[in-house]
C-alpha cells in the first residue's frame, strides 16, 4: 500500500474540475508512457474534501469488476495504485475555472456514470497511432458510449465549456498535461515530472 503523506498534505487544496495524472508501473502503463512520453492515466476531481468524505475522482477505467466511468475516493486510489508509481494533481487556473458551467459539469458526470464503458478497442488504437501508415487510419471518430480515461476527461471539459472543437478519442493524457489551463501541479505520490506542462 502506498504512503499517503504527500496526498494528505495537499488534499484540501484540490477542487472540482482539477485533473489527476498517473504514471503507473504495469506493463500497459509502461507502454502508454513510452509511446506518448507522458502519464498513462488521467482522472478528474468530482468532489472536494469534506468533513464527512475524502476527495473523489471521476475516471474511466476497469477496476474491481467495474468497467467504465466511475467515482472513487482519491486517497484509496492512490494507496492501492502501482508500487513505485507517481501521481500529480493539475489545478485549473482561475480563468479556466470561470468558464465552467457547473450544472453541465455534474450533469454529464451523473449521466455517464455506470453507463459509459471503458473503450478497450480505442486503447489499442491509441497504441497503434505512431505506427507509420496504419496509425493515420485508426481512431478517427468519437465514441459516446465508450471512452478511455483521457477521452472521458476531455469530453467533460468540452461539455462544461472549458474546451471547444476537441476530438475526445484523439486526446491523450500527455496532451491534457500540455494544455495551457493550469495554475500549477501538486505531487500526490512519488516524484512526478510532467513534461511540457501547461505549454500549449
Amino acid at each position: 500500500m502506498n504512503d499517503l503523506t504527500q496526498y494528505n498534505r495537499v488534499r484540501s487544496l484540490l477542487r472540482p474540475g482539477d485533473l489527476v495524472m498517473f504514471w503507473g508501473r504495469s506493463p500497459l502503463s509502461w507502454a502508454i508512457e513510452l509511446i506518448d512520453a507522458g502519464p498513462s492515466h488521467s482522472a478528474m476531481i468530482r468532489q472536494p474534501l469534506t468533513a464527512e468524505s475524502d476527495v473523489t475522482i471521476c475516471q474511466s477505467t476497469i477496476q474491481n469488476g467495474h468497467n467504465g466511468v466511475q467515482t472513487d475516493p482519491l486517497g484509496a486510489t492512490i494507496a492501492g495504485y502501482d508500487a513505485g508509481a507517481s501521481i500529480a494533481a493539475m489545478r485549473l487556473d482561475d480563468a479556466t475555472r470561470s468558464k465552467i458551467d457547473w450544472f453541465k459539469f455534474y450533469a454529464v458526470i451523473g449521466a455517464a456514470e455506470d453507463h459509459v464503458g471503458y473503450d478497450i478497442p480505442d486503447l489499442f488504437e491509441f497504441l497503434l497511432r505512431d505506427v507509420p501508415i496504419l496509425g493515420a487510419r485508426v481512431a478517427q471518430g468519437e465514441h459516446k458510449a465508450k471512452m478511455v480515461c483521457s477521452s472521458w476527461v476531455t469530453a467533460v471539459l468540452e461539455s462544461c465549456g472549458v474546451l471547444t472543437g476537441i476530438n475526445w478519442t484523439q486526446t491523450t493524457p500527455q496532451q491534457l498535461v500540455e494544455m495551457h489551463i493550469y495554475q500549477d501541479f501538486l505531487p500526490l505520490l512519488g516524484n512526478p515530472k510532467p513534461s511540457r506542462f501547461n505549454t500549449i
